[in-house]
């Protein structure tokens, strides 16, 4: 037994040499791509929004809108509230008599809004790497008008430029 093993251990030593010297470049390109290439260390939220109308009486209808905010990165995302991390959304009603082609959005006012979503909660909350939450907030709203939900993410990095927002089409029929 003894000769075999002193045969085998140059072979052994050799080959773990070999994999060492391939491995360092492999975690090197590893480590580069993953932190400069994937930027998997920078936060990437996701929201979007939708909502259904349900009958409330004759003349108005129940606005349920569903806010989703989504952690698609990485790292924790931390929303505090305020001007630390907060959603918010306007909804804004169409213009009944518009003439056709391009309606521009920014001059028509918001209808209802819910601000600070996030500061209604103690101590805000964090979202978690893959975390998908479902947010709701109702609206008594009058029948008959077709209206633009606009749900907004902002300071979610610290930064005042940082927001994400999604927007969504729905007539309160």
């Amino acid at each position: 037994m003894r000769i075999q093993l002193e045969k085998v251990k140059p072979w052994a030593d050799l080959l773990l040499t070999v994999v060492s010297l391939i491995a360092i470049p492999v975690t090197g390109w590893w480590a580069y791509h993953n932190f400069s290439v994937e930027d998997t260390h920078e936060a990437n939220p996701n929201i979007s929004v939708t909502a259904e109308v349900m009958p409330y009486d004759d003349e108005r209808r129940l606005l349920v809108v569903h806010i989703r905010p989504r952690n698609l990165g990485k790292v924790p995302i931390e929303l505090l509230g305020g001007t630390r991390g907060d959603i918010s959304v306007d909804i804004k009603a169409l213009p009944s008599k518009s003439p056709n082609g391009y309606l521009d959005l920014e001059g028509v006012p918001v209808t209802f809004a819910a601000h600070n979503i996030v500061s209604g909660f103690n101590g805000g909350y964090v979202m978690e790497p893959g975390i998908d939450y479902d947010e709701i907030k109702t609206f008594v709203v009058p029948r008959g008008v077709t209206y633009v939900i606009r749900a907004e993410m902002d300071h979610y990095d610290d930064s005042p430029d940082d927001e994400v927002d999604a927007s969504y089409i729905i007539a309160a029929i």
